[in-house]
């Protein structure tokens, strides 16, 4: 398994990707915001899996994705999605291991993430790669709000 910087030719396999490991909301335009990562902060979107064969084309099998950036004060992870049928295997560690190494590296000091309150599994998964609950609440304000098709 390799990790890798996201290129253009991942882009269906990592949306299929999100949609398997629930991801995605309706609401959410997940290739809008593939696009906006593209424009900004581009090393710190990332993919695991196996490399596509020599003299072929396409992105390879995607086993995970995660994206990062980074907005001058803080560090944050979004969609870290690991294969279903792959989790529990280091995909995902490795994957924030190489993101939090590219943050360092742009001298990120703390990496911040949210989960779903629901979510446990995850929040386990975060617990056990040494982050910690700082119990704090999330609000949002949709200052447009998203079709909801």
């Amino acid at each position: 398994m390799k990790v890798r910087t996201y290129r253009e030719t991942d882009e269906h396999a990592v949306l299929d990707l999100w949609e398997r490991a629930g991801v995605s909301r309706p609401w959410l335009d997940l290739r809008a915001e593939i696009h906006e990562k593209r424009k900004r902060d581009p090393m710190l979107f990332l993919v695991a899996g196996d490399d596509r064969p020599k003299g072929t084309t396409g992105p390879g099998v995607i086993l995970g994705s995660v994206m990062g950036a980074y907005d001058g004060r803080r560090g944050w992870v979004y969609h870290l999605a690991v294969e279903p049928d792959h989790q529990v295997r280091g995909i995902g560690r490795a994957l924030m291991a190489e993101l939090e190494s590219r943050m360092v590296a742009q001298g990120v000091r703390k990496l911040n993430l949210q989960v779903r309150a629901d979510n446990l599994g995850v929040a386990a998964f975060y617990e056990k790669i040494g982050y910690t609950d700082e119990h704090l609440t999330s609000f949002g304000k949709w200052l447009k709000p998203p079709d909801r098709t």
